[in-house]
């Protein structure tokens, strides 16, 4: 497998669980397209290619924010903390579409918790 190719994984996985959101898929889809995201970016950050997620940390989607976020915490933490921290600030009523609350939740339990060390 190229390295191209690892990443366009990842990203299609990205893309998906935003899919399923959006789309009140069941959980099991979502989770599918997790350990598929988790294992691409393993790939890509033992291969020290974490800096090529990075564009996706401030793209549009506050689900592939989210996602990527967790990803790269342990390589960018100020970085993904202030993405999470502003992800955990949305609400409904500010305009974040009811299918991402969960997104809001996970950032504000990320925060609270942390990220496991040894994610992804």
């Amino acid at each position: 497998m190229t390295k191209k190719d690892e990443l366009g994984i990842l990203i299609d996985a990205l893309k998906k669980r935003e899919e399923v959101l959006e789309k009140d898929l069941s959980v099991s889809k979502y989770n599918k397209y997790f350990d598929i995201m988790r294992k691409s970016a393993r790939k890509l950050i033992d291969e020290n290619r974490q800096e090529e997620l990075l564009p996706y940390l401030y793209c549009d989607s506050i689900s592939i924010q989210r996602d990527v976020a967790g990803l790269l915490f342990h390589c960018y933490p100020e970085k993904c903390t202030e993405v999470l921290k502003n992800i955990s600030n949305m609400s409904v009523q500010t305009g974040l579409p009811r299918c991402f609350d969960d997104i809001r939740l996970s950032a504000v339990l990320a925060l609270e918790i942390g990220i496991p060390e040894n994610y992804p």
